[in-house]
């Protein structure tokens, strides 16, 4: 058994997945070798054209300046849209290229400066010369960063303005319908300026001759129709079969009426229209996925080995569905586990993911709590006025992103077990946390839990088991120390869980 606390091993461990999948080399290799696999010539003389969207965009870009240097090739233009003001550490400490344009978007509901990115990415699709190679570099948050309204969106309700009015109550309905991700991209490129395959196209109308498309994955899956909404590839839904996706989620009752018309739920009206595969731009389109979430959990394990620890699992399957009920089942499969682990002897499971929050539900559960409290609160409040603190203004719900649920859920399972007399549940330790380093709208990339976390959550005037159900895992996770916090890593791979016994 590794000497580190089960907290310095485990943020170790998530450091380990982060490189796993980091950016700057995978896609700096990958697309020198895609170059040589071309046979074209060094200082190829071609304009070349760069478009890296998503939150490992900058990163991703200076990997494939790295690449190009090294071939002596000269971008002519190109546009990096992120979802935070890129550093040195994200240009990997390289100069900034003088030719590209830098522009950052909104996530995970998409705003103006969305549809200024997705403007930019429009004037430098005018600017191009043709018979270039145009190299499209696309990770997680690419849906969101650069989400503007296709024209006859803009057309219906005014102005693209307005229209971006209309794009962003379809996100956050969407999200707070607890949709997977998969399912949502499926019906958000519909209507964006570039989902579904019209980044090809508006490449090809401008004559570029090859669409060099490297993609990180952040998605179930690696389906390149889902990740950043598939703007270098064709969807694969017809219409019959996205309309019964709309269907299936009760998407009549919920969207707004313009929208409701456009995408063909109202009247005699019809889905918008979407390139199909035998558009000839995505006979232009050469596809490489440069790193997914396995990458990422395989160096987890990796690390989790070179540290010490007896035995690794790896979970092939992706995880996935609701993250409170998934923590509950992880720890009590950890628990059962740790039965057969000696004493002395150390054990790790790993997987990777991306599980679901049911926001609707979570709202009206949180609203509900909010009415009752207010009037439980008072009454106790007055006996115990150093125990019980006040909801401050900031105290709102979906203060938790799935990864904080999904460990607030299991810690609390985790007491549980010690409350019946199992000693082995002191032994467990689990970190939950996306590989992007934000999870939700919060300044954690996740937490790391054990047993004692509710306990050190109520010494800080916290309830978790009403925090779980309102959506604010993030205060009792803070009021107890458990979050982790690692600012932007620079790419997204969703979500890792590593679950400890020591």
């Amino acid at each position: 058994m590794p000497r580190s606390n089960p907290r310095a091993l485990l943020t170790a461990f998530h450091e380990a997945a982060v490189q796993g999948a980091a950016p700057f080399a995978r896609t700096r290799d990958a697309l020198h070798r895609w170059w040589a696999a071309q046979s074209l010539p060094p200082a190829h003389d071609a304009p070349v054209y760069l478009f890296a969207l998503g939150k490992a965009a900058p990163a991703m870009a200076a990997g494939a300046f790295a690449a190009l240097t090294e071939l002596r090739v000269a971008v002519t233009d190109g546009i990096v849209v992120s979802a935070h003001v890129p550093t040195a550490r994200d240009w990997h400490d390289l100069p900034v290229p003088e030719v590209l344009r830098v522009r950052q978007g909104d996530h995970p509901v998409p705003g103006p400066n969305s549809l200024a990115a997705a403007e930019a990415i429009e004037d430098l699709l005018f600017d191009m010369e043709p018979n270039a190679v145009a190299i499209v570099l696309l990770s997680g948050g690419t849906t969101a960063l650069c989400a503007a309204p296709i024209p006859a969106l803009s057309q219906t309700v005014g102005n693209a303005e307005a229209a971006q009015a209309y794009i962003a109550n379809l996100a956050q309905t969407l999200l707070e319908s607890g949709l997977a991700i998969h399912e949502m991209n499926a019906i958000r490129r519909r209507v964006l300026r570039f989902g579904a395959g019209r980044l090809a196209t508006a490449l090809a109308a401008r004559d570029a001759q090859v669409i060099a498309t490297f993609a990180i994955s952040d998605v179930i899956g690696d389906d390149p129709a889902v990740i950043g909404s598939g703007p270098c590839t064709p969807d694969p839904l017809d219409d019959a079969d996205f309309l019964a996706l709309l269907d299936a989620h009760d998407m009549r009752a919920r969207l707004q009426r313009g929208m409701s018309q456009l995408l063909g739920l109202t009247g005699d009206g019809v889905p918008p229209a979407v390139a199909t595969v035998n558009h000839p731009a995505f006979a232009r389109v050469q596809y490489t996925l440069v790193a997914r979430n396995a990458d990422a959990v395989a160096a987890l394990a990796e690390a989790a080995r070179a540290a010490g620890i007896e035995t690794v699992q790896v979970d092939d399957v992706p995880m996935e569905g609701d993250a409170a009920a998934l923590g509950d089942w992880f720890a009590r499969r950890m628990l059962t586990l740790a039965r057969a682990v000696p004493a002395g002897e150390s054990a790790l499971v790993v997987c990777g993911g991306e599980p679901v929050v049911h926001l609707r539900d979570t709202i009206e559960r949180a609203m509900q709590a909010g009415d009752d409290d207010d009037a439980r609160l008072d009454e106790f409040a007055s006996a115990t006025p150093l125990l019980i603190q006040p909801r401050s203004a900031a105290d709102e719900p979906l203060r938790g992103g799935r990864m904080q649920v999904l460990a607030l859920s299991a810690a609390l399972a985790l007491e549980q077990a010690t409350a019946r007399g199992e000693r082995n549940a002191w032994r467990v330790s689990v970190l939950a946390a996306g590989t992007d380093g934000r999870d939700g709208p919060t300044d954690a990339a996740g937490a790391i839990v054990d047993a004692a976390v509710p306990a050190l959550a109520r010494r800080g005037s916290r309830t978790p088991e009403e925090d779980l159900t309102t959506g604010r895992s993030w205060y009792s996770l803070d009021a107890a120390d458990a979050l982790l916090r690692t600012g932007p890593t620079g790419t997204n791979v969703m979500d890792v869980v590593a679950m400890l016994i020591s």
